[in-house]
């Protein structure tokens, strides 16, 4: 099994039932997208934050 990489970090506090409580891949992020969605706005709560794709380091060249 490869390792997906997080794409919701679960921010814990409280759990949407039907919802792993725990941080999302990309693939499971789009599967409950729509009820983590519905839960935010009728409660107000942030249960998940996306979490930002990290940039390769690679270093600039120098200009000459």
């Amino acid at each position: 099994m490869t390792e997906q990489a997080t794409a919701l970090r679960y921010l814990g506090g409280a759990f949407i039932h039907g919802v792993p409580a725990r941080d999302l891949t990309a693939d499971e992020a789009a599967q409950y997208a729509d009820v983590i969605k519905e839960q935010q706005e009728l409660t107000g709560a942030m249960l998940y934050e996306p979490v930002k794709a990290a940039k390769a380091a690679t270093p600039k060249a120098k200009e000459e």
